[in-house]
C-alpha cells in the first residue's frame, strides 16, 4: 500500500544518507529535497524527522562537498515549510550551530545564502535559540556579501532575535549594535525597515535597564535616526528638514 512504497523510500534515502557514497548522498538529498517541496500528507508518510534531522546535521556540519552541504541545509528548510511542528525538532536536533558556522565560514556563498535562508525561517518561532547560539553576530558577519534580496532577509532575521532580548542575552546583541546602527542609512528601504524594527523590539525587550540602553544609544543611532527622519522629511515636503542634529546625552 501507499505507507509501505512511501516508506520503503524514506527508508531508501536515509541509507543513502547514512552511506560514504558521495554520489548516493546527492541523489538522497536531491531526491528528499523534491518529495518535501512537493509534500502533500500522503507523501509524507513513513518520513521519520527524528531518523532524518541528525543526518543532515551531519551532512551540513561537513566540508566534504558543497553541494552536500547546499542541499541539506535546503533539506532542513524543506522540512519546517512542509511539516506542521517540526520548528522544535529542528532545534532539538542541533540545526542551528552548524548553520551559524557556515556563516562565518562563508567557504561557499551559496551555502551561506542557504543556511541564512534556513535561520530566518527557524528564527521565526525560536528566535531565542537561534540568538543563543549566535545568530545575530553570524548573520551580519558578510552580509554585504549577499545579493539585496537575501540582505534583507538577514535583516529580518536579525529584527526577529530582537523579540525577545533579556538582560542576560543582551551580550550576544552589544557587539552587533555599531554595525545595526550604520545600517540606518542603507539606501535599501527594506534593511532600514527592518533595522527601525530590531531597535524598537530591543529598547522595548530592555526598557528597565538603563545601562542597557545607553549602550544601544552609544554608536550613532540617534544622530543616524535624526539624519533619517530628516531626509524622510525634506523628501515628503515636510517642514524642519535637515535642520541639525540633536545633541546626544542629557535626559
Amino acid at each position: 500500500g501507499l505507507f509501505r512504497s512511501t516508506g520503503g523510500r524514506f527508508k531508501g534515502m536515509l541509507e543513502g544518507l547514512r552511506g560514504d557514497d558521495l554520489a548516493k548522498q546527492i541523489e538522497s538529498l536531491n531526491e528528499l529535497c523534491e518529495t518535501l517541496c512537493m509534500a502533500t500528507e500522503e507523501s509524507l508518510v513513513g518520513l521519520s524527522v527524528e531518523a532524518l534531522l541528525p543526518l543532515l546535521v551531519t551532512l551540513v556540519s561537513s566540508d566534504s562537498c558543497a553541494e552536500v552541504m547546499l542541499l541539506a541545509c535546503r533539506a532542513i528548510a524543506y522540512i519546517l515549510e512542509s511539516i506542521p511542528g517540526s520548528s522544535a525538532a529542528v532545534v532539538q536536533f542541533g540545526c542551528i550551530p552548524p548553520l551559524c558556522d557556515k556563516l562565518m565560514a562563508i567557504s561557499y556563498i551559496d551555502v551561506a545564502e542557504q543556511a541564512l535562508m534556513t535561520l530566518f525561517k527557524i528564527s521565526q518561532d525560536h528566535a531565542v535559540q537561534v540568538l543563543r547560539a549566535g545568530g545575530m553576530t553570524a548573520v551580519l558577519a558578510y552580509l554585504d556579501f549577499f545579493p539585496i534580496s537575501v540582505q534583507r532577509t538577514g535583516m529580518a532575521t536579525v529584527a526577529n532575535l530582537c523579540k525577545r532580548v533579556s538582560a542576560d542575552s543582551m551580550h550576544l546583541v552589544r557587539e552587533s549594535i555599531p554595525q545595526l546602527s550604520a545600517l540606518l542609512l542603507s539606501s535599501d528601504q527594506k534593511i532600514v525597515e527592518h533595522v527601525c524594527t530590531a531597535f524598537c523590539r530591543l529598547a522595548a525587550d530592555i526598557q528597565a535597564h538603563t545601562a542597557h540602553l545607553e549602550s544601544i544609544a552609544a554608536h550613532g543611532l540617534i544622530p543616524n535616526a535624526w539624519r533619517l527622519l530628516s531626509q524622510s522629511f525634506s523628501s515628503s515636503g515636510a517642514p524642519g528638514g535637515g535642520g541639525g542634529t540633536p545633541r546626544s546625552g542629557g535626559g
